[in-house]
């Protein structure tokens, strides 16, 4: 009869590691997978690659899954939980506190678009992905979730300045214009390709514009 101490899965399907030295093996791997996929994207991620990289054998890295989809979902996994710290730091209270919406606004545009450029390439191999995979797909949309929350939430503490008869929606539809408008210049959606001559600076500049006007319409 078999002795010893199972191995258990988590929800992505990876088997987790029990010793402190596997669990920085296993780290490393997830963070060069990131980074793989940052630079090769989906069709260049492979196991072997990130053995390569990480110096952790591809023997190693089969007993933590089963193969390259589960580590791309274990990286996702790695990856959401960078960006849910990233959304938490972009939309803190404290950061703009003072700011009255004519200048939140425009200054939340920026810096979600330099969120987004700076992470889009991993995000765009996410979404290739998630076209096929549902899990993925899934991952994806909550942390979307997340950060169309936190982002709207933030806008309403200046409800007061809000003239749009509907501001939980018109807050919305806001969040969902900026992120749509950003994601197709940074080419995110894999259907997408950025403009030619498109000028991410201007872009963000007037998205943030037609958005400030459509929050402070009173119709």
């Amino acid at each position: 009869m078999a002795t010893g101490k199972r191995r258990t899965s988590t929800a992505n399907g990876v088997r987790a590691p029990l010793q402190e030295r596997s669990q920085r093996s296993f780290d490393r791997v997830l963070d060069t997978a990131l980074e793989l996929l940052a630079e090769k994207g989906y069709s260049g991620f492979t196991i072997t690659e990130v053995s390569r990289r990480s110096g952790v054998s591809t023997g190693s890295i089969y007993t933590r899954v089963d193969g390259r989809d589960d580590l791309l979902r274990a990286a996702q996994e790695r990856f959401n939980e960078r960006m849910a710290v990233e959304h938490l730091a972009l939309t803190d209270p404290q950061r703009w506190a003072g700011l009255p919406l004519a200048q939140l606004l425009p200054s939340l545009v920026k810096e979600t678009a330099a969120m987004l450029e700076r992470n889009g390439a991993v995000l765009g191999a996410f979404l290739q992905r998630g076209a096929i995979d549902p899990a993925v797909a899934s991952a994806g949309k909550a942390s979307y979730q997340d950060l169309y929350d936190r982002f709207t939430a933030l806008l309403l503490t200046r409800g007061d300045e809000i003239r749009h008869p509907d501001p939980v929606r018109a807050a919305g539809s806001c969040f969902v214009t900026v992120y749509a408008v950003l994601a197709r210049a940074l080419a995110l959606d894999v259907a997408a390709e950025a403009a030619e001559g498109s000028n991410l600076g201007t872009l963000v500049e007037d998205v943030a514009k037609m958005s400030l006007a459509f929050l402070l319409s009173p119709s």
